[in-house]
C-alpha cells in the first residue's frame, strides 16, 4: 500500500461546493451529512452563512471539505463581496491541487415561483460553473416534507422542463433531498465517484489570469452594479430637484429627504467599492498569499515536516472559515496523518 505522501491528491482530499439561495437548506444539508450541527441553520430567510465555511466530512473512505456558501440574495453582503470570497476559495483549491468533485445546487421545492433572487442566483451560478463543468453539478430540491407529493412532482417537472433544462441537457443531474443523513450521503457520494473538474471561473482567473470583472460571472455582477449606480444617481437628482421646487417644507419631511439622500449616497459609495473589488486579480492575490505562507514555513523547516493532508487543509483554511463543530473530524484526520497537536494549535502555528 502506498504511503499518504505517494497517494494522488484526489485520494487524499477533495472538495464539494454547496450553493443556492438563502434559506434553500445549504447548512441543513451539510449538518445532516456531518451528522452534527456544525454550521448554523436559519429558521427564516435571513442569511446565517456570512462567510464561506469548510466542513470536513467522511464519505465512505473518502475525505472531503464541503464548502457552505452565502446565497447571492444575502441580506448582509453584496453580490461582488460574495463572488470575491467564493472565487478566492476556488482559486486556493486550484492552487493547492485539491480535487473539486463538483457542485451541489439546492432549491426549495416549496417555492411557488422561480423568480427574483432565484433567477439571479441561478444565472450567476451557471456562469461560475460554465458548460463543461455541468456534468459534475447536482441540482437538488429540498423541503419535500412540506409539500404534497403530487404538487412537488409538478414543480419538479417545471424545473426540469424550463429553468434547469439547459443544465440537465448538458449533463447535470436532478436529485431529491429528503432531509436525512442517508439522503445527503447518497447525493454527495454521486459526486465523489466522479473525476475532478475545473469550473469556468477557475479557468478564467487562474489559467487565463483575468481579473474578476473580466470573467463571465464577474461581468454579469458588474453590469448589475452599473445599473444600480445609475438608478441611485437618478434618485439623488430627483431629490435635489424636489428640494429646489419646495419653498416651504415641514421639518419632518425635510429630515426624511435628508435621510433618503444619505442612504442613497452610502449605497452609491458601496457600489463604487464593489467595482474596485471586481477589478482585483484574485488568482495572483491567492497565489502570493500561499507562497508567502510556504516561505515562512520553509525558513523554519516546518513545511517539510507537515503531512500532506493537514497541509492541504491548512492552505484552504487560509481562505475559508472552519466551524468549531468540525474539530472532532479534523482531529481524527490529523491523528491519522501523525499530527499530535490539537486542531486549534495546528492552525495557530500553520
Amino acid at each position: 500500500m502506498s504511503s499518504p505522501s505517494e497517494q494522488p491528491l484526489e485520494d487524499v482530499l477533495s472538495m464539494v461546493l454547496v450553493m443556492g439561495v438563502t434559506g434553500s437548506g445549504k447548512s441543513y444539508f451539510i449538518n445532516k451529512l456531518a451528522n452534527s450541527e456544525v454550521t448554523r441553520e436559519g429558521a427564516n430567510l435571513e442569511s446565517c452563512t456570512i462567510d464561506c465555511l469548510a466542513v470536513p466530512v467522511n464519505i465512505g473512505r473518502s475525505k472531503a471539505l464541503l464548502i457552505d456558501t452565502p446565497g447571492f440574495d444575502d441580506s448582509n453582503r453584496t453580490d461582488s463581496e460574495i463572488l470575491t470570497q467564493i472565487s478566492r476559495v476556488l482559486a486556493a483549491q486550484y492552487e493547492a491541487g485539491v480535487s473539486l468533485k463538483g457542485v451541489i445546487y439546492l432549491h426549495r421545492i416549496t417555492d411557488t415561483r422561480y423568480q427574483g433572487a432565484s433567477v439571479k442566483t441561478l444565472n450567476i451560478f451557471r456562469k461560475i460553473c460554465g458548460q463543461m463543468a455541468l456534468k459534475n453539478v447536482l441540482l437538488v430540491t429540498t423541503r419535500w416534507h412540506e409539500v404534497d407529493e403530487a404538487l412537488g412532482a409538478n414543480r419538479e417537472n417545471e424545473l426540469r422542463q424550463k429553468f434547469w433544462a439547459y443544465m440537465l441537457n448538458n449533463g447535470s443531474t436532478m436529485k431529491r433531498f429528503y432531509g436525512d443523513k442517508d439522503s445527503a450521503t447518497a447525493i454527495t457520494s454521486q459526486l465523489m465517484s466522479k473525476r475532478g473538474i475545473v469550473l469556468e471561473i477557475q479557468r478564467e482567473l487562474v489559467v487565463e489570469r483575468k481579473t474578476l470583472n473580466q470573467t463571465v460571472a464577474g461581468s454579469f455582477v458588474s453590469e448589475d452594479l452599473s445599473e444600480l449606480k445609475k438608478d441611485l444617481q437618478q434618485q439623488l437628482n430627483d431629490l435635489d430637484v424636489e428640494r429646489q421646487h419646495l419653498r416651504e417644507i415641514d421639518r419632518a419631511a425635510k429630515r426624511q429627504m435628508q435621510k433618503d439622500k444619505e442612504r442613497d449616497e452610502l449605497r452609491i459609495a458601496r457600489a463604487k467599492e464593489d467595482e474596485v473589488r471586481l477589478r482585483r486579480d484574485i488568482a495572483a492575490e491567492v497565489r502570493q498569499e500561499i507562497e508567502q505562507k510556504k516561505e515562512v514555513k520553509k525558513s523554519s523547516n516546518i513545511w517539510r515536516t507537515i503531512p500532506l493532508l493537514p497541509s492541504l487543509v491548512g492552505i484552504i483554511e487560509m481562505f475559508v472559515g472552519i466551524p468549531s463543530g468540525s474539530t472532532n473530524t479534523l482531529s481524527s484526520w490529523f491523528s491519522e496523518s501523525g499530527i499530535g497537536q490539537s486542531v486549534s494549535d495546528f492552525f495557530q502555528n500553520f
